[in-house]
């Protein structure tokens, strides 16, 4: 394994000049013995170092990060310091564990044992699982269409199911950007596109919230949201809705043979109005509960994740 004292990618949080037992991160020094440095880090607002590191957390996350490969650099990776034992004997009760450490050693990533405290500020106290990484932002790539689906990339799957991108018109949340992201993943989208302004980034918190989906979807930011499905409609694509209109139809009657945009809106107000407009047909899902009393629905709709 790779250890080392924390370097300037996590800032002026840990003071090098002298190790003391007992708090901070432990490191080696030089003979195998563990080694700690002197202060704990500041709590952090935002997951991101003084040098603009990303800070990712989360098993998933750090896991699929450092697999894929995608972001240009990465820091150090700290990993919970009881934790230590346990993966450094391969144990069974943490795999995933063992699994990050060895990739981050492949891809000569230091690695620093730092106490669960330490973590627990680093990541502003949230479900690290006991490992963050500090790694350069995504930088998704802009898109103002999609090109046209041809005959090898139209169909995909067991069900010859044609491709479908999701759009994400102004998801301004990060969990349900995450929750997006994962589901897509899940099921098999093409890739991914959001509003470059007026929505949630590609932060830490949605790579969580994805578990990790963030590390390895196919996913762009495009300007302009009406001109990326009125281009990408001219190149072939259908564009689909999703909204409560009059006109809506159940999704089961679209379709899945023709390469699809499915556009989800935002959190409060759904799609605008010169998104809609591009919109070719509109879906969605019927609700099975019974109306209430004034014969106006309790829940309306599904939240967009």
């Amino acid at each position: 394994l790779v250890r080392r004292q924390a370097t300037d990618a996590w800032g002026d949080d840990f003071d090098r000049r002298r190790p003391r037992p007992g708090r901070g991160g432990a490191t080696s020094d030089g003979g195998g013995r563990p080694r700690f440095d002197r202060r704990a880090p500041k709590r952090r607002k935002q997951l991101v170092t003084e040098d603009g590191m990303d800070l990712l957390y989360g098993v998933n996350p750090v896991l699929n990060a450092l697999r894929s490969g995608r972001r240009e650099s990465f820091g150090d990776l700290r990993v919970q310091a009881s934790l230590m034992e346990g993966v450094l004997k391969r144990s069974r009760k943490n795999p995933q564990l063992v699994r990050i450490v060895d990739v981050a050693e492949e891809r000569e990533v230091p690695v620093v044992w730092t106490e669960k405290h330490d973590l627990n500020m680093l990541a502003n106290n949230r479900p690290h699982q006991g490992v963050v990484l500090a790694a350069s932002p995504l930088e998704p790539e802009s898109l103002d269409g999609l090109e046209p689906a041809t005959a090898d990339e139209g169909l995909e799957g067991e069900g010859g199911s044609a491709q479908c991108w999701l759009a994400l018109d102004e998801v301004v949340d990060p969990q349900n950007l995450g929750a997006l992201l994962r589901s897509a993943c899940f099921l098999g989208a093409t890739g991914v596109v959001y509003c470059a302004k007026n929505s949630a980034g590609l932060t830490p918190a949605v790579s969580k919230a994805s578990a990790g989906a963030l590390e390895v979807m196919d996913v762009h930011s495009t300007k302009n949201m009406p001109k990326f499905l009125d281009k990408s409609k001219a190149n072939g694509w259908r564009v689909v809705g999703t909204s409560l209109e009059p006109s809506s139809v159940s999704l089961s009657q679209v379709d899945p043979q023709e390469p699809t945009i499915l556009v989800l809106g935002n959190e409060g107000h759904g799609l605008r109005t010169n998104v809609m407009s591009c919109c070719e047909v509109f879906v969605r899902i019927a609700g099975q509960r019974e109306p209430a009393s004034d014969g106006d629905p309790d829940v309306d709709s599904l939240n967009v994740s």
